[in-house]
């Protein structure tokens, strides 16, 4: 089944307007979905071949962002770009997969996304492609479309890049259109460092947390933190246990959930600025 496909001109008020500014923008965007409207973009690339550290530190950040009104832009490739899709969706963040082939299914690449493809533009997200529907993923196409990722946000933090990896093309897009330039610094005996690290000498914004993307984006963290946050059931049973500094075995015992359930919403929670550890014990932090 293909997709229902509309296409969008640089002339057009639907036109992402961030992609306006570029130079030489794209004349037209092929659409599968529709281009959220929240206020803010980050673009997020990395290598195809992550480590559990990139992973893991690129989900705890996405999970951060969550309630900042955020759209998360990516690749659609293997690697650390499904993560960053994969991520928002868990979080209910919208994301846009920009392609370097067409959208019809039988030239979509990488093939074994179509079904992540679908699930962004089935919640509240899109897929994009310049080329025609029917094109082929080319060598060449992969730079060129970097160019879209970059062009889209604010900023592009960059999760693991090896040193040449094409990761450094989309950062060197972000810089060539005044864009901010974030990375994750990783360890000097892994070639996943050496790309993300060289950034971070040549002046990239060193990221450990959604709070140093949350500055980076002006967001007043804690004036975001005392508005009101949505919570799940789950998560609102959380909190109501927490009526004074408790420790995590009683938070389980309280909920009556599974211990990895409950550690992985809590954790979830901390990260978003809910709640905060206290030594051992956890207390409420809005």
């Amino acid at each position: 089944m293909h997709p229902q496909i509309r296409q969008i001109s640089l002339n057009s008020p639907d036109f992402p307007k961030n992609l306006t500014e570029i130079p030489s923008p794209p004349k037209a965007l092929n659409i599968w979905g529709k281009i959220p409207k929240t206020e803010h973009y980050l673009s997020i690339v990395g290598t195809r071949k992550n480590s559990a550290y990139g992973e893991e530190i690129l989900r705890k950040i996405v999970a951060g962002l969550a309630p900042h009104n955020f759209t998360i832009v990516s690749g659609l490739a293997v690697g650390i770009d499904s993560i960053a899709h994969k991520s928002a969706l868990e979080n209910n963040i919208p994301t846009i997969g920009v392609l370097g082939s067409g959208l019809n299914r039988n030239v979509f690449f990488p093939q074994k996304n179509w079904g992540l493809a679908e699930e962004i533009a089935s919640r509240g997200g899109a897929v994009i492609s310049e080329y025609e529907n029917d094109m082929k993923a080319a060598y060449w196409s992969f730079p060129q479309r970097n160019r879209i990722i970059s062009g889209l946000s604010y900023a592009t933090l960059v999760v693991e890049a090896g040193e040449k990896s094409g990761s450094l093309i989309t950062a060197r897009f972000a810089l060539d259109q005044n864009r901010e330039v974030c990375a994750i610094p990783g360890t000097i005996f892994s070639s996943n460092s050496k790309g993300t690290n060289k950034l971070i000498k040549q002046g990239a914004y060193l990221i450990e947390s959604a709070e140093d993307i949350l500055e980076i984006y002006g967001i007043n963290f804690q004036k975001a933190n005392n508005e009101k946050i949505e919570l799940s059931p789950r998560e609102q049973k959380i909190f109501d246990a927490i009526q004074e500094p408790t420790d995590i075995d009683s938070i389980i015992r309280a909920c009556k959930m599974s211990s990895n359930e409950t550690q992985a919403l809590v954790g979830l929670m901390e990260l978003r600025g809910i709640i905060k550890k206290v030594g051992n014990e956890y207390v409420k932090n809005v």
